[in-house]
């Protein structure tokens, strides 16, 4: 998308600056049309000097420049919008992973969202790779003690962009409820 500064010539036409809102475009514009109509008072004196094909040209370019710009001020609105949704989205969606119970499972689907590899977690952990399947498949008897357990799931959070604490502490909530009932 071209800058308002490659726009300076329109924004000329109706002597403004590049950086003027929708509404001093609007004003600009109105304010020139005006000038340049032919029951203006203040072009009567310069009726002789002005013609009125030179008049008419004057007023094509005002329009021109007016239908140009407000073209890129929407656009520019659209964009704004547009990055206001995407944020608030991305705000809720962080909300919603705050407010989660963070379980194998849904380590996996987050992990597995990202792109990221099984393979590529344990190289970057030194976690092999069998207790990360164990993790996520909550295979809650071939983990390791709840003391490395603690750890690996840092580790693993960390790696996927998740609070190491929160997901650790869910986790670790789950394993001890299972470890109780056996």
């Amino acid at each position: 998308m071209m800058s308002r500064e490659d726009y300076r010539k329109y924004f000329e036409v109706l002597e403004l600056d590049p950086e003027a809102s929708m509404t001093e475009v609007r004003n600009a514009y109105a304010r020139l049309k005006r000038l340049y109509s032919t029951d203006s008072i203040a072009i009567t004196p310069l009726a002789a000097e002005l013609p009125e094909k030179k008049r008419k040209k004057i007023l094509k370019e005002i329009e021109d420049a007016h239908v140009i710009i407000m073209a890129l001020l929407e656009k520019e609105s659209q964009k704004a919008a547009q990055a206001k949704k995407a944020a608030a989205a991305g705000q809720d969606e962080e909300a919603k992973v705050e407010r989660a119970i963070f379980s194998g499972p849904l380590l996996k689907q987050i992990r597995e969202q990202l792109g990221i590899g099984l393979h590529e977690i344990s190289l970057s952990t030194k976690i092999r790779q069998e207790i990360l399947t164990d993790i996520e498949q909550e295979r809650f008897d071939d983990l390791p003690p709840e003391i490395y357990l603690a750890a690996h799931l840092k580790n693993y959070a960390s790696c996927i962009m998740l609070n190491p604490k929160k997901v650790a502490d869910d986790y670790l909530k789950r394993y001890r409820e299972w470890k109780n009932r056996g």
